[in-house]
């Protein structure tokens, strides 16, 4: 995303809100913002997510080097922090005795980042960077194209959202192999959406405030009461219950909304440090955030070794659950405890990676 004078303070609150749904949605606690089940996380933050990247979207040189400069900017991280994780879960389970993660090996190294990505648990939200990438490329793709493709952000929706609806009627119908191409495929209209608004529809999304908010939601309770739950799995391709009309009509629904949100709420969180940071970086909070969970989780076990609290942790549903959270009678307030540690320590390890880049950097340049 943009910085410093050109930075869109919208799109940055829009990050910021998509993050949070994220992380939340991870906790198997009572959803924070979803408006009881009316914007369930689960119908939508995917493609909000490819909705914000596509915003952005530009072509970066000749197509060799547009697929280079997405991959270094995805790729690298993703399988650099795939290998950093497989060797922590495979000392968790040799010296913790936790049971969690797949081995190390050819697989879990180099072909599961692309293919599941949830294998080393703990930054099981990584599995997303690989279809981010490949939608940015497939776009690309469709904008080299010869013809109104090129030149007609309308145009090149149309291919994209039929892409879309065919993976959706897939994985609707129980079909979710290959799920790497259906993943990517399911996202590419939210990514292609985000071009096309930015280039034909932001400066016509000026209805007031309040009564496009209150229409939005109406019409997302209809669709809810008419169809039934919205909600999917797309990380393993689960769980679709509607069929790709419904299933986009619901999403654009709640982006429309949360985009509108956003900004509202764009100058507040232009003034929040900590809020602008986190905006900056979803990327290495989508995949770090569960070790922010799995580090609350060790503060609950030593207080409950020592005698000091937390006498009902359970030791062994961590060593063995994936999605395992301290929260007596699924209170709100650890809720919120889990949601800060997951972006604390998030942003602790990108404010460390980018103060060692600049030292890099710094000391490259002075040689």
């Amino acid at each position: 995303m943009q910085t410093g004078e050109r930075e869109n303070r919208t799109m940055r609150a829009l990050y910021l809100l998509a993050i949070l749904f994220v992380v939340d949605g991870h906790l198997p606690l009572p959803d924070l913002m979803d408006f009881g089940g009316l914007f369930g996380y689960y119908s939508f933050h995917l493609l909000l997510f490819a909705f914000g990247s596509g915003y952005f979207f530009r072509l970066h040189g000749t197509a060799v080097q547009d697929v280079l400069h997405r991959g270094l900017k995805l790729l690298v991280p993703l399988y650099g922090w795939n290998l950093c994780y497989g060797l922590l879960a495979a000392a968790l389970r040799r010296f913790g005795g936790f049971t969690l993660g797949q081995p190390l090996s050819p697989y879990t190294l180099l072909l599961a980042p692309l293919t599941d990505g949830e294998h080393f648990v703990w930054n099981l939200g990584a599995w997303y960077l690989f279809p981010l990438f490949a939608v940015q490329i497939l776009y690309a793709g469709v904008r080299r194209l010869p013809g109104p493709w090129k030149r007609d952000e309308r145009a090149a929706f149309l291919p994209c959202l039929a892409a879309g609806m065919a993976a959706a009627f897939c994985l609707h119908g129980g079909t979710n192999r290959p799920l790497w191409l259906l993943r990517t495929l399911f996202l590419l209209p939210g990514y292609a959406g985000g071009a096309l608004y930015r280039a034909r529809l932001e400066k016509k999304d000026t209805l007031p405030t309040f009564p496009y908010l209150c229409g939005l939601a109406a019409a997302r309770a209809a669709l809810l009461i008419g169809c039934g739950s919205l909600s999917y799995l797309l990380s393993s391709g689960t769980y679709f219950g509607q069929g790709p009309v419904v299933t986009y009509l619901g999403a654009a629904l709640a982006i429309a909304f949360w985009l509108r949100v956003a900004r509202v709420i764009a100058p507040g969180v232009a003034k929040c440090r900590p809020a602008l940071f986190a905006a900056r970086h979803t990327l290495d909070i989508m995949m770090h955030h569960y070790m922010g969970f799995f580090a609350l989780n060790m503060l609950f076990l030593l207080l409950n070794k020592a005698g000091i609290a937390a006498p009902d942790f359970s030791v062994g549903a961590f060593r063995s659950q994936s999605g395992y959270v301290y929260a007596p009678g699924n209170a709100a307030g650890f809720t919120v405890l889990y949601l800060l540690c997951g972006l604390a320590l998030s942003l602790g390890i990108a404010w460390i990676r980018e103060r060692a880049a600049r030292r890099l950097k710094a000391g490259s340049s002075g040689t």
